[in-house]
């Protein structure tokens, strides 16, 4: 099914100034006529796949309340659930699914890396996932049916939550909102803001999720690179040790130490930092060689394997994480958790933006840049791990 998606009566610069991080945000169809590119059939096929991440949810006549299961399932657990009062959800349907993934391109207002992926749940008449809130940003966009949302208006900080679950279920909600969402409605909802959706009938939702990587994080990646360019050799150091103390004793001077080399380590060139983000960034499972589509008499054949190159068509792996930071001299593109150094040029340039925001490259944009060895080598090694893949003809 071919869907044309296209925001309407969203004004990008007023949603980030009056919402974003801000408040919720209900806009009534923001998509018209919208068809979703996916049935409830098909995504229950999706779920029974290996490779695909889902959950199965049933709140009701279940062996206890909220009961919750996790993919790949068999066919005939379909069959034997109940009438009503459950959800099945599939994240990541953007990499299966090309129509949505063209969904995500709506958002690129806000910046690549912040998206994390797209949901699709289907709920039974009374499904929903109970009252919670979420550490991130959503966009609850309306595809098949609808639902009733109630939500607050604030962030709601350390809520009671039901125990002895699987599910971060709060014991107590209080909305200050509510709205039917029809096909085509789109819900923003900012970090923190409890939400609660019922199903009014079966019904189909898109939730797109974004990424907010915590402190940790950064630090554990900063950690990483720290070690990965050999600058982890400051090592504990004390020719000032104490001698009246006990010898079982961890003194305060020791512990200051310790955080002095701690806080001596921050202090890195920014490269370091940047490489630390972009790999964080762009981190994803793909990355393990592959069988190489080049003819393989071609490999240890510079000029013939840029031919196998050249004369194909590319797309990017749809699991593959790309993005590039431009510095004042060079350029820096960081994929599945790799970086690669390239020159600063226009050429260049326009070869990686393709490849981050169309994520396709003809063999006419390839030719064009014979003569830049390190995107060659690049896209030489994207194509090894498998992050670069041949386009269908």
């Amino acid at each position: 099914m071919n869907m044309t998606w296209q925001l309407q009566g969203f004004d990008r610069t007023e949603f980030i100034q009056h919402y974003w991080q801000k408040k919720p945000c209900l806009i009534r169809q923001a998509i018209p006529n919208l068809r979703s590119p996916i049935s409830p059939q098909e995504l229950a096929g999706l779920a029974c796949e290996a490779e695909v991440h889902s959950r199965l949810l049933i709140e009701k006549d279940a062996e206890t309340p909220w009961k919750l299961s996790y993919g790949p399932f068999q066919e005939d657990v379909f069959a034997a659930l109940p009438k009503t009062h459950y959800s099945l959800l599939v994240s990541e349907c953007d990499k299966w699914i090309p129509e949505l993934g063209d969904l995500l391109a709506q958002f690129q207002f806000i910046p690549g890396w912040r998206i994390d992926d797209l949901m699709v749940s289907y709920a039974s008449p009374g499904g929903s996932v109970g009252p919670h809130s979420d550490e991130y940003d959503v966009f609850l966009l309306q595809a098949e049916g609808r639902r009733k949302w109630q939500y607050t208006n604030d962030r709601v900080d350390n809520p009671a939550l039901i125990p002895d679950l699987d599910l971060a279920i709060m014991q107590n909600f209080n909305a200050d909102q509510e709205a039917i969402l029809s096909p085509g409605d789109l819900l923003y909802l900012p970090p923190g803001i409890a939400h609660h959706g019922v199903a009014v009938g079966a019904c189909l939702t898109f939730s797109i999720g974004f990424r907010a990587p915590t402190a940790i994080e950064i630090l554990e990646s900063f950690a990483l690179e720290v070690g990965r360019q050999n600058s982890a050799s400051i090592r504990y150091a004390d020719p000032d040790l104490e001698t009246n103390r006990h010898f079982a004793e961890i003194t305060q001077k020791e512990i200051d130490r310790f955080r002095a080399m701690v806080l001596s380590l921050m202090d890195q060139p920014e490269g370091l930092w940047t490489d630390s983000v972009g790999r964080l960034l762009s981190d994803s499972p793909v990355g393990s060689p592959v069988d190489s589509p080049v003819d393989s008499e071609d490999l240890d054949n510079p000029p013939a394997r840029q031919q196998g190159l050249f004369k194909n068509n590319w797309m990017t792996n749809p699991e593959s994480r790309m993005l590039y930071h431009r510095g004042d001299s060079d350029l820096r593109f960081y994929c599945n958790g790799r970086a690669y150094n390239l020159p600063n040029s226009d050429p260049v340039i326009e070869v990686i933006q393709n490849l981050c925001e169309s994520r396709y490259l003809s063999a006419e944009s390839l030719d064009a840049c014979r003569e830049q060895k390190a995107l060659i080598e690049m896209l030489f090694d994207l194509e090894k791990t498998g992050a670069l893949i041949l386009a269908e003809k």
